[in-house]
């Protein structure tokens, strides 16, 4: 429901705030889409997306309207934050007309559930993405027991959001007669744990990238790799302050809780972008070679492509493939001999995933690439 307040400038001596947060949400979604669009580019160069794609894909944007919780995203908030500021979120309380202020704050409302939604998106994203490069049996257990602490805590975190008044309508409808939790507690708690979620998946890969036989500036550069998520972390940290700052004055909800509205869209849209840049790792060292790769990196990436043409794709197989006397089974495709044999595919074939990571970020040499392959894999290389 458009209001009449526009884009929230001020207009005369009534003060507007809500210029702010329209104009933040209309910067972020779009960086954000542009992040997204790149990652599934050089999935389609590589031919393989999988499920973290999909969580980021969610994490952005709906792909058909359902009736929520389940069209949840980052897209969504930005609409209601628009729509709330077109009925006059951004202005004080006194300056609103009833109605107005009821809309403004049941849009307000309807943002808190996909906020929660994109969040956990973000976060599972670089956990799947994570179980697509370390395949070792204690990492993916760690990763597991991190995703369910993540899904518990969203779950718990929509379920109080949705509920936090009952009847439902008591969140935005002040004449209502309703029974509700403590806001600011929940507000501030739920903020706490979004910030120790975080460290956790910025911890994840970093024991197995440390126990990698790389030198020392390629482990450096793995690592910040991954750890360019702490730029969400960050955020988080300015977003719990900025909401601890807001609660203690809600007597003007609509006014005082436009920087708070901010932090949220520069948080979620934030976590877009910083789970797709390992997956942009390799076409960022073809941009910029000496600053991310160094000169044998970029050298590398020249026939990454060519290289890459070389692995195994089962779905691409010929149906009419012999049987060769290794005890292989073998498909002639455009030339070349597709191998089919298990154990034989595992040893000699990198994942896009491993390849984009290690190939990207190291300067060591063919043994040195091969063993931090086979430690990926959960296995000793063999000189």
């Amino acid at each position: 429901m458009a209001g009449t307040r526009g884009m929230g400038f001020p207009t005369g001596d009534v003060e507007n705030n809500g210029w702010q947060l329209y104009i933040t949400s209309l910067v972020m979604i779009i960086t954000a889409g542009i992040f997204v669009v790149a990652r599934f580019i050089t999935r389609y160069w590589y031919h393989k997306f999988g499920w973290d794609d999909a969580a980021i894909l969610l994490s952005l944007v709906n792909s058909r309207p359902l009736p929520p919780p389940a069209t949840m995203c980052s897209l969504l908030v930005s609409i209601c934050m628009q729509l709330a500021i077109e009925n006059g979120y951004g202005m004080h309380k006194a300056d609103l007309s009833k109605t107005e202020l009821r809309t403004a704050l049941r849009f307000f409302f309807i943002a808190q559930t996909p906020y929660k939604v994109a969040v956990c998106a973000n976060k599972l994203s670089v956990c799947l993405l994570y179980l697509r490069i370390f395949v070792t049996k204690s990492f993916r257990l760690a990763c597991y027991v991190v995703i369910g602490i993540i899904v518990s805590w969203s779950i718990g975190g929509v379920g109080a959001t949705i509920w936090q008044c009952v009847p439902i309508a008591g969140s935005w409808d002040k004449t209502i007669d309703a029974v509700c939790i403590d806001k600011s507690k929940f507000w501030v708690a739920y903020a706490v744990m979004n910030i120790l979620t975080d460290v956790l998946v910025l911890a994840l890969p970093i024991p197995p990238v440390l126990a990698l036989k790389l030198n020392r500036r390629d482990k450096v550069l793995i690592c910040g790799t991954f750890l360019l998520g702490g730029f969400v972390t960050v955020t988080s940290i300015l977003r719990t302050t900025s909401v601890s700052d807001s609660v203690k004055n809600q007597s003007d909800i609509t006014f005082n809780f436009i920087e708070r509205g901010m932090w949220t869209l520069i948080e979620i849209n934030i976590g877009i972008m910083t789970a797709c840049l390992p997956v942009l790792k390799e076409p960022l060292v073809r941009i910029f070679p000496g600053a991310l790769g160094g000169s044998r990196t970029a050298s590398r990436h020249a026939a990454s492509r060519e290289n890459y043409a070389r692995t195994y794709s089962l779905p691409q197989l010929s149906s009419r493939g012999q049987f060769s006397g290794d005890g292989r089974d073998t498909a002639s495709k455009k030339g070349r001999t597709v191998v089919t044999d298990a154990s034989y595919l595992e040893e000699t074939r990198w994942s896009d995933e491993q390849h984009i990571i290690i190939s990207s970020s190291t300067e060591g040499s063919a043994a040195d690439l091969r063993s931090a392959k086979g430690e990926l894999q959960g296995r000793t290389t063999r000189s």
